[in-house]
């Protein structure tokens, strides 16, 4: 009589994979397994890494700028910056005025260095117009704020600073100076570190 008590009893429950609870045990696992093979597949997919592998290069590129500083401050150069506004006539135009040498370049850069979007940095070559001074033709308004760094064209010093165009609509003027050592090697690691923010802030819109 038990016998067949427990056997009635056995047909009566159902199967295993009929049950709540191996597949709950199942799919924990299994979660941990389909997140894994997502990760794998975004790392291959996005394989950039925010640490940079090229020390040597960086350090050597940093020492260069080191170089670049410390000869605008022996040269004793400083410079200022204009942008005046687009108007409805003509373009926005650029001058700067260059103090310190004897003999000017016919030739300059300005880097325009957006702090939270590399992808609006901006190189704008500069053409002599008399004795340390230049001018260049803009074909758009610049708004907001942006690091500034004037140089030749063999980069054999720069000069740097801050300009903020705020909503775009008026004159923005600047003065470019060389940057003490210290204070060169900071502002170097700090555009490192709002680069590589920006960077990441591109991969995670993906």
């Amino acid at each position: 009589m038990d016998h067949r008590t427990t056997d009635n009893s056995l047909q009566k429950q159902s199967a295993w994979y009929r049950q709540f609870w191996p597949w709950f045990l199942i799919a924990l696992p299994l979660c941990v397994v389909i997140a894994g093979f997502n990760m794998l597949y975004i790392a291959l997919k996005y394989p950039h890494s925010m640490v940079d592998d090229q020390y040597y290069k960086e350090g050597l590129a940093i020492n260069q700028s080191l170089d670049q500083d410390r000869r605008a401050a022996q040269l004793n150069l400083s410079a200022e910056i204009v942008f005046r506004p687009l108007n409805d006539r003509d373009n926005a135009q650029l001058e700067v005025s260059l103090s310190g040498l004897e003999s000017y370049p016919e030739e300059l850069t300005l880097l325009l260095l957006h702090p939270g979007s590399q992808s609006l940095d901006q190189s704008l070559a500069l053409k002599q117009l008399t004795a340390g001074r230049y001018s260049a033709q803009l074909t758009r308004q610049y708004q907001h704020r942006y690091y500034l760094r004037l140089q030749p064209t063999d980069k054999s010093w720069r000069l740097n600073g801050v300009i903020d165009f705020q909503d775009g609509g008026g004159t923005a003027m600047s003065q470019l100076t060389a940057l003490s050592q210290s204070k060169a090697l900071s502002e170097s690691r700090a555009l490192s570190e709002l680069t590589a923010l920006s960077e990441l802030k591109a991969l995670n819109s993906k």
